[in-house]
């Protein structure tokens, strides 16, 4: 079953492709960055899959050269990713050098590999590159000076951005990083199969619905597949865990059987169940728009330009596309203001003006 293992990163790079595809129709700057982070993490995945199925070590070096760029291209956009949610632009001197610094690095790695990797190894579950002290240093030094950086910007941010619970944004960011470092592991001579693709995969899922939660809309396919893709991952990632630790006896191979069916099973299980939660944002009003046949959708959309956010939030808080919320806007003219038939941006202004007059509170009517 470990000769199997090259099935979990690639299970796992699937999952990350149902979240960029997913995700690429979306145009926020957010939305943008996130499209990168999911196409890196899926290559660097693919690229893990392919280095465990390869048996030469002129396609093993090949696969890891392809590997370098996604490992160091993860640096400044999860640096980028830190600094829109505490309130800096995307690109400021700390991304730039990060990404200079990164870049450098990746075409050292290219075009001097042998200064960084002395030769390769076949363990268990595929073949894994032997890094040199040097190589070692150098390439962690990389997410070293990214995680500095991160975790500077997130404990002291300028304005944390109110859509993002903090503490789950920096526990999510500590365990993505330790699953990227386990990584190293292997590389320095351990039988340990590089647990990075699941945690990848699986941050990228849970981050993706997470930025859904208050999505009234149905949940889309790619997310569906997502979830299923990822649970497999993680089931057959327990599966190899629990072969490794169970002792040798006849029926072996049925309790790992049951082992990676069960988790696979609850995982999406959780997986499917938090992708149907339907929250909704904090507001401390209420609108009586009962009569005006909107949907959820639309009924959220109103609540949120009641409270006073911009297009641009909602169409974060929502994570839509800029065109999705155009036509929700245009449904919502014509239901709320049939008789209007002025410029988009004098039907935002009426829509405002008439929500906040039908805010109500937990003391009555605004006035």
């Amino acid at each position: 079953m470990i000769s199997l293992f090259f099935l979990v990163p690639l299970f796992a790079s699937l999952a990350n492709l149902s979240c960029f595809i997913e995700n690429i129709t979306r145009d926020h700057r957010f939305h943008r960055l996130l499209s990168i982070f999911y196409f890196t993490i899926g290559v660097q995945n693919a690229a893990t899959a392919a280095l465990c199925f390869a048996k030469e070590e002129t396609t093993g070096l090949a696969f890891w050269i392809f590997q370098c760029h996604s490992f160091f291209l993860l640096a400044p956009v999860l640096v980028a990713l830190c600094s829109f949610c505490t309130g800096r632009k995307l690109f400021n001197k700390a991304t730039i050098f990060i990404a200079v610094y990164a870049l450098a690095v990746d075409l050292l790695c290219s075009s001097m590999p042998k200064t960084i990797v002395y030769g390769f190894a076949m363990f268990s579950f595929g073949m894994a590159p032997m890094l040199t002290i040097f190589g070692g240093i150098l390439g962690g030094s990389v997410h070293f000076f990214a995680i500095a950086v991160s975790l500077y910007f997130v404990l002291s941010p300028l304005e944390w951005n109110s859509f993002f619970n903090r503490k789950v944004f920096i526990f999510a960011l500590c365990v993505w990083w330790i699953g990227l470092f386990s990584n190293f592991l292997p590389m320095y001579g351990l039988d340990f199969p590089p647990f990075h693709p699941v945690v990848d995969a699986t941050i990228s899922v849970l981050l993706s619905i997470y930025l859904n939660r208050f999505n009234a809309s149905r949940p889309s396919i790619y997310s569906l597949i997502a979830s299923i893709l990822i649970s497999l991952a993680v089931g057959l990632l327990f599966g190899i865990l629990a072969l490794g630790f169970l002792p040798i006896f006849p029926l072996k191979e049925l309790v790992v059987s049951v082992v990676t069916t069960l988790t696979g099973l609850l995982f999406f299980s959780y997986l499917l169940k938090t992708t149907l939660k339907d929250e909704k944002p904090h507001l401390s009003f209420v609108l009586p728009l009962e009569n005006f046949a909107l949907s959820k959708q639309e009924l959220r959309i109103c609540e949120l330009i009641a409270e006073g956010h911009s297009r641009s939030f909602i169409r974060l808080i929502l994570n839509v596309s800029d065109g999705t919320l155009r036509n929700h806007l245009k449904n919502i003219y014509a239901k709320v203001l049939p008789e209007s038939n002025s410029t988009s941006k004098d039907q935002l202004q009426r829509l405002t003006v008439f929500l906040s007059k039908q805010k109500l509170s937990e003391d009555g009517p605004v006035k």
